[in-house]
């Protein structure tokens, strides 16, 4: 997820267990080891773009690391704080929660975090949690600086903590009770238009849980559809079904650059061919949500391939200049709550002449 949610996610980790060794330093501790996985980035420079694909969420999250960071951090944090009372045990548990929440709660969205390295690259993604998600977030910030309010041994700095902690172990709990009723309405809802998916996933919006994005897969096409919580029985539910265009990525598949975009997307990619630019494909990641208004849809992760003397270049492409902040946030909000009937109804950049598909308008 977010830094922010990581960072504080880490501070109550500290908050719950070195506190009375070590006030609100037990906090800082944890924001500080909280944050430190996805600082992977750091080495990006030292990268190209193939390989900072597969380093974030990499190495850094895995269970491996978990262990080691556990055993080296507890070590040094243990031997700082002696004198303040912190045992080898308590320190060692500390780091270990802090490192395993960030990597399961990274696990929770359709990113993917690559837990099983190095023996494995395979990205777990349980798609139940957005990757910002200001509802599992924000209650735990307050409860963290309403604690800095209290003395270190208060009983009621005791009840704060464990309050923010409960209630993000419920938000979580609930995104799978959600999860699992919106796959049931998306299974009736395919099986009803007689579309037998080879498979499917099932992810929340931007920031909620009440509003749910169906993906799946069959044959040589993708269906998507919305469910939300608050939707009428009387709703009809709108399937868009579009074309994998796989075919097209045929010439380039056995680059490295394409066999790695492919992983990235857990093959959930469209390819689009670019007619302003014969030579160039689109590759769009279907796993995310889009950005929607009444007027344009345009997906998050979009990269346009150019084979050049031999090799494969790719640089990613953004849509996001067809809408508006503002604008998109009210359409979602309109669809969470049962309304927007025409949502999804507007055309794909690639359906739309009056835009280039390098991602500037013409």
């Amino acid at each position: 997820m977010d830094s922010i949610t990581q960072a504080a996610l880490g501070g109550l980790c500290g908050e719950m267990t070195l506190r009375k060794q070590l006030g609100w330093k037990a906090m800082a501790w944890g924001v500080f080891i909280g944050t430190l996985p996805d600082l992977d980035i750091i080495a990006y420079p030292w990268l190209d773009k193939v390989q900072q694909l597969s380093w974030h969420r990499g190495i850094s999250h895995s269970i491996l690391m978990c262990f080691l960071a556990a055993l080296v951090l507890g070590w040094l944090l243990a031997k700082l704080h002696r004198k303040r009372g912190v045992t080898q045990r308590q320190a060692t548990w500390f780091v270990f929660i802090t490192w395993v929440t960030h990597v399961a709660i990274d696990c929770f969205t359709s990113y993917g975090t690559q837990i099983f390295e190095p023996f494995s690259n395979y990205r777990v993604a349980l798609n139940n949690m957005s990757i910002i998600d200001l509802s599992f977030t924000l209650p735990m910030l307050a409860g963290l600086l309403l604690v800095l309010f209290f003395k270190k041994d208060s009983a009621t700095r005791t009840i704060i903590g464990r309050s923010a902690a409960i209630w993000l172990c419920l938000y979580t709990t609930a995104s799978f009770t959600l999860q699992y009723q919106a796959n049931v309405y998306f299974e009736k809802q395919l099986h009803a238009r007689g579309i037998t998916p080879t498979r499917m996933m099932t992810a929340p919006t931007i920031s909620n849980i009440f509003l749910w994005r169906m993906l799946a897969e069959s044959g040589d096409q993708y269906h998507i559809a919305y469910w939300s919580l608050f939707d009428k029985t009387s709703r009809p539910c709108r399937i868009d079904s579009t074309a994998k265009g796989h075919d097209a990525l045929e010439p380039l598949k056995d680059h490295p650059e394409a066999v790695q975009l492919v992983w990235f997307t857990k093959n959930w990619h469209k390819v689009v061919q670019a007619s302003s630019k014969p030579d160039s494909l689109l590759l769009i990641d279907m796993r995310f949500t889009e950005i929607v208004t009444p007027e344009s849809k345009s997906p998050v992760f979009c990269w346009r391939l150019q084979e050049q003397s031999g090799n494969l270049d790719f640089n990613q492409v953004s849509f996001r200049g067809r809408s508006k902040v503002g604008e998109t946030l009210d359409y979602l909000w309109q669809r969470i709550q049962g309304s927007a009937p025409e949502w999804m109804a507007a055309p794909w950049p690639w359906q739309d002449k009056a835009i280039d598909l390098t991602g500037q308008d013409r």
